[in-house]
């Protein structure tokens, strides 16, 4: 049975629902924070307001390189363990091989370099699915990382890293100038540079884009790159806030980082999305955890809670997906 409505009508429909999931996840932080204002009269304070900014500091530099691969049509599940084996090894360097500073943080980062190499060379070279190659080597980073200290924290006594992590320029957080920085320059680099277009063309049609003369390969391999650095330079800031490296850090943080990303209107399938809506995402999630914790809501609840803005975040990218490929 054919429909009544003429195109006109059912492609202003299509726009409007688009325009909706294009907002929705501003309206949605909006609304939280009108919400836990009125719920607890700390939480627009200044001191709380950069709590929160600290709180997601590190889940959002994760996200941001995230955000760039799953544009690419990729996926990196090894952050987390990134960041563990990360903070493991500049604590060693620190403590027991008596690295400077610099120096230390300088090969936390070509840690995270090789992890992104070593994912490339499975997914581009053996050409294995991104989410099995990145998921079984986040189990092998994890399993270094817990050789390495025996399983035990790695304090630090040198504490020229903590104080620069912790310090507050102009009364900011540095974990929070970082952040900015991070997805400032990622959307530039998206929004304003040839290698931001052919990351979005390569994600959106591979094929096409191969024909288009992009070498798909050594893209990837660059997408990797960046995600493996940045999930590094989340292990260095960790390190600082935490004056240790533990090799359980961040255990769980790709939920997080994916639960961001998706809320964001990132869809699995590649080709498009923005990377500040990411950084709406990770506001959301950090408003949401500080509200609760303000209102002092049952951790177990907390946790129900945080599982229901995934699957929200889960359903809202398989839509806004679903709608992308019409």
């Amino acid at each position: 049975m054919e429909s009544n409505r003429g195109p006109d009508e059912r492609a202003g429909r299509h726009t409007l629902v688009d325009r909706v999931l294009d907002l929705g996840i501003y309206v949605a932080l909006v609304g939280l924070v009108i919400y836990f204002w009125r719920a607890s009269p700390y939480f627009l304070s200044e001191r709380n307001l950069l709590n929160i900014g600290s709180a997601v500091a590190v889940t959002g530099v994760l996200a941001a390189g995230m955000t760039i691969a799953l544009i690419a049509g990729q996926l990196d599940l090894t952050v987390g363990a990134n960041v563990a084996l990360t903070s493991v090894i500049v604590g060693i360097l620190i403590e027991d091989e008596h690295w400077s500073t610099p120096l230390a943080v300088v090969a936390g980062i070509g840690v995270g370099l090789l992890i992104g190499l070593a994912n490339s060379a499975l997914i581009v070279g053996v050409g294995i699915n991104s989410i099995i190659a990145t998921l079984a080597m986040g189990i092998v980073i994890r399993g270094v990382a817990l050789i390495s200290t025996n399983g035990q924290d790695k304090p630090l006594t040198h504490l020229a890293l903590t104080n620069f992590v912790n310090d507050r320029p102009i009364g900011i957080p540095t974990t929070v100038w970082i952040l900015l920085a991070v997805f400032l320059i990622a959307t530039i680099v998206m929004t304003f540079t040839r290698a931001g277009w052919h990351v979005y063309g390569v994600g959106g049609n591979p094929s096409a884009a191969l024909r288009a003369g992009i070498r798909t390969k050594r893209l990837y391999t660059g997408v990797f790159l960046i995600t493996g650095a940045l999930a590094a330079l989340g292990g260095v800031m960790t390190t600082g806030t935490s004056s240790s490296g533990g090799p359980n850090y961040a255990v769980g943080a790709e939920f997080d980082v994916l639960t961001a990303v998706l809320l964001g209107g990132i869809g699995l399938g590649g080709g498009a999305g923005r990377v500040e809506r990411t950084l709406a995402g990770v506001l959301v999630i950090g408003v949401l955890n500080n509200g609760l914790t303000l209102m002092s809501v049952d951790s177990y609840y907390q946790q129900l809670a945080r599982g229901a803005v995934f699957v929200l975040a889960v359903v809202m990218g398989a839509v806004a997906e679903r709608r992308r490929t019409r």
